[in-house]
């Protein structure tokens, strides 16, 4: 894993401009050796131009461990390349609130998952101490197919879904436990988020 922050670290650096010409040439070269990479600094980059909004400092212990979660995710999803793990890119949890700013509810937040090249948007809605309502919706899908979601968890009640036409899909009232989601489209299971409640 500390490669993995150390690339993090240099790309940082990259977009700062703290490289020296021959550090920049090795960023650059690591950033185009492949596709996986690239897509990282896509996603390091928004991060650094959305982080230029607040005050760093403040928000480095947040991004690192939202940019450790993502590296676990990312090298979970190599090892299972056709199972289309979905990749945490966002957690409002872990983000702190700027000062004066108070959410409406406390345990609401907000995920966001890159799942295969779909993308999972997912609000989570406290409606007692032990259950939560969710809402998602899978954006960049499209099919004439049925869209259906499964929730699996070992010990509680499984749930299932069908997404309305602009893959949207809402779940009323689930019990606290660490799921398995599953974006089932037609007969094929095309991606899966862990999540925890």
């Amino acid at each position: 894993m500390s490669q993995d922050i150390d690339r993090i670290d240099l790309m940082m650096d990259y977009l700062r401009g703290d490289l020296s010409p021959a550090n920049r040439r090795q960023a650059e070269k690591l950033i185009s050796e492949d596709r996986h990479k690239n897509r990282l600094f896509a996603i390091v980059k928004r991060l650094f131009l959305e982080s230029k909004k607040t005050d760093w400092q403040q928000a480095r212990e947040s991004s690192l461990k939202l940019a450790s979660r993502l590296f676990k995710d990312y090298q979970k999803s190599k090892k299972r390349p056709g199972a289309n793990p979905g990749i945490n890119i966002f957690d409002s949890r872990m983000f702190p609130l700027p000062g004066g700013v108070r959410p409406a509810k406390v345990d609401t937040s907000r995920l966001k998952y890159r799942v295969g090249e779909l993308t999972l948007e997912l609000s989570l809605y406290p409606v007692s101490t032990e259950s939560y309502e969710l809402i998602g919706q899978v954006l960049d899908l499209e099919s004439d197919q049925q869209l259906y979601v499964k929730l699996h968890s070992s010990g509680k009640d499984d749930f299932e879904i069908a997404a309305d036409r602009f893959y949207l899909f809402r779940f009323d009232r689930i019990p606290k436990a660490d799921y398995t989601l599953e974006l089932i489209l037609g007969n094929n299971k095309i991606g899966t988020v862990a999540l925890q409640l």
